[in-house]
């Protein structure tokens, strides 16, 4: 028996591993960031629903939030204004993963 040709079998294999390393950590990269993307987002609807119920800005909070959520290309899963609180939950689906987030702002 020879072992002629398990060199290129070997490199084939490595470049095999490497180019799936690569691909797997810009997935788990592209899934942190759009997490994080969200969590802004969610966090900035929740400020804007707050002003808005505070009258800072005109309109209805809960619209002012699925509208900045919009923008943001993130969609909508809850608005709920309790007392001086207005809660938002926010979802985002990255390659098939549903990413979710949410946030509380309380006007002063």
């Amino acid at each position: 028996m020879t072992d002629a040709g398990s060199g290129t079998v070997l490199a084939i294999a490595l470049i095999g591993a490497f180019v799936a390393a690569i691909f797997l950590a810009t997935l788990v990269f592209r899934i942190a960031l759009d997490d994080q993307e969200l969590q802004d987002s969610v966090d900035l609807a929740a400020i804007g629903g707050s002003q808005t119920y505070r009258a800072i800005n005109t309109g209805i909070p809960c619209d002012r939030v699925n509208q900045i959520l919009t923008l943001n290309r993130q969609s909508l899963e809850s608005c709920l204004i309790v007392g001086e609180e207005v809660k938002v939950a926010g979802t985002s689906v990255v390659m098939g993963i549903v990413l979710n987030a949410t946030a509380t702002a309380v006007g002063d």
